[in-house]
């Protein structure tokens, strides 16, 4: 951030009033999604928290809901030793260009090849490699290959400190390479946004920390949309800005519990901009 903490404080403490104010039912979601949090992190919360993201990969949010609901329709989901078992098997035929299309899969396992069958459309059924991916993630975890990661991040965060925000790029990158394919950086960044231990580099997001001036002078809060938009440099910016700010606010949606700062932070900015409330304070 470029401006006095004070100053930062208070000016998030207004955009999160208005929030409240103006877009009542998105507030109750922020409380609804902070009070999701784990009480602290270890491998159930990877998995609980983890088995999704796939499922919203280079896609629009509401098709990314519509896939990731087929994972209701199977309990095997609730356990990563399930997902990882012989009756759950499918098979990537190539790592080529087309390794996402559905014909390079082979679903194998009783299971897995029950509970396709059953699938519309649109989904799963549509999406093989996402279904693929989540079943990596479940193989992970159960070889232990993600145990030093995870036991990382609980170290920091389960003794009540955050992950050192020139951490994040790292560790990010590390636990998509060791969970597998359908897994990066950009999905494993996700996950931990959801864990309320990061923010998401988003369009949203960079709006509102201009709009707040958290980036002026080198970005000031008239700068336009386009070169908002247009500047992908400026989202990890204002990422970095949002984590920074999370340090400093004592969170409201879920005060029993001080570690979902950064969830509400995250989900407070991105929301003043999508409810079209983001303007030059």
């Amino acid at each position: 951030m470029n401006i006095p903490q004070a100053v930062a404080i208070q000016r998030y403490e207004m955009v999160r009033d208005e929030l409240k104010a103006k877009s009542p039912e998105q507030w109750s979601k922020v409380i609804a999604l902070c009070a999701l949090l784990p009480s602290q992190i270890d491998v159930e919360a990877i998995w609980r928290f983890g088995r999704d993201k796939p499922c919203f990969s280079n896609i629009t949010v509401s098709s990314g809901q519509r896939i990731a609901k087929d994972i209701a329709l199977s309990q095997d989901f609730d356990s990563w030793q399930q997902i990882a078992g012989s009756d759950w098997t499918v098979t990537m035929k190539s790592g080529g260009q087309r390794w996402k299309s559905n014909d390079n899969f082979d679903v194998s396992g009783k299971a897995i090849s029950n509970y396709v069958s059953t699938l519309e459309r649109g989904g799963f059924k549509s999406y093989l490699w996402r279904l693929y991916a989540i079943r990596e993630l479940a193989l992970a975890l159960n070889r232990g290959i993600l145990s030093s990661s995870i036991s990382e991040l609980a170290s920091h965060l389960n003794s009540g400190g955050v992950l050192p925000l020139d951490q994040h790029e790292r560790w990010t990158t590390e636990f998509g390479y060791l969970a597998g394919r359908g897994w990066g950086y950009t999905t494993a960044y996700h996950m931990l946004t959801d864990l309320g231990v990061s923010v998401k580099p988003d369009i949203h997001l960079t709006r509102s920390v201009v709009r707040m001036g958290l980036l002026a002078p080198s970005y000031p809060i008239n700068l336009s949309i386009d070169k908002i938009s247009g500047a992908q440099e400026l989202q990890h910016l204002a990422a970095k800005s949002a984590i920074e700010l999370s340090q400093l606010i004592t969170p409201t949606a879920c005060p029993a519990n001080p570690r979902t700062a950064m969830r509400e932070v995250d989900k407070v900015l991105m929301e003043w901009s999508r409810q079209e409330l983001a303007r030059p304070l």
